[in-house]
C-alpha cells in the first residue's frame, strides 16, 4: 500500500476512533448517563446516541480497512459516516441556545485555553478526518491510474 494512502487511512482511523470510543468513556459517567438530575428518558437517549455512534464507527472502520475493491468506496463511506457524526455534533452545538443546551456540565470536562473541550476535540478530529480523506482518496485514485 502506498505510504500516503496508508497515512490517510491512519488519520481517518484516528478521527473515527475519536467519535466511536472517546464519548462513551467520557459520557458513561456521573456528568451524563449517571447524572442524578437527568430524567430516565434523557439517559436512555444518551446511551442510544453513544451506542449508535460506536456502532457507526465500527462500520466506518470496516469500510476503510476491510472493504477492498477496485474503487475507493470504503474510503468514501468512512468519510461520509464521519461527516454525519461530526456534523450532528456541530448542529447540536450551534443550536444549543435554541433548546437550552450547554457544551458541558459544571462538573464536566474543563475548557482548554478558553475553548470548550468538546469543540476543540471534535473540530480537531473533523480536521483529521478531512485531511486523511483527502490523502487517502487522492492516493487511491493515483495508484489505480498507475
Amino acid at each position: 500500500m502506498n505510504k500516503r494512502l496508508l497515512f490517510g487511512r491512519i488519520l481517518m482511523t484516528i478521527a473515527t476512533l475519536i467519535y466511536g470510543i472517546i464519548p462513551p468513556i467520557v459520557d458513561l459517567t456521573k456528568t451524563h448517563v449517571f447524572h442524578h438530575d437527568w430524567t430516565p428518558h434523557s439517559k436512555m437517549h444518551m446511551v442510544w446516541l453513544l451506542g449508535t455512534n460506536t456502532l457507526v464507527s465500527f462500520l466506518a472502520l470496516y469500510f476503510l480497512w476491510w472493504h477492498h475493491s477496485k474503487s475507493n468506496f470504503g474510503i468514501q463511506m468512512n468519510g461520509i459516516l464521519g461527516l454525519c457524526v461530526y456534523g450532528g455534533f456541530m448542529i447540536s452545538a450551534a443550536t444549543a441556545p435554541v433548546y437550552g443546551g450547554a457544551m458541558s456540565d459544571h462538573d464536566g470536562v474543563p475548557s482548554i485555553a478558553g475553548i470548550d473541550s468538546n469543540i476543540l476535540a471534535f473540530s480537531t478530529a473533523l480536521g483529521l478526518l478531512l485531511l486523511g480523506w483527502l490523502f487517502a482518496k487522492n492516493q487511491f485514485n493515483k495508484s489505480k491510474k498507475s
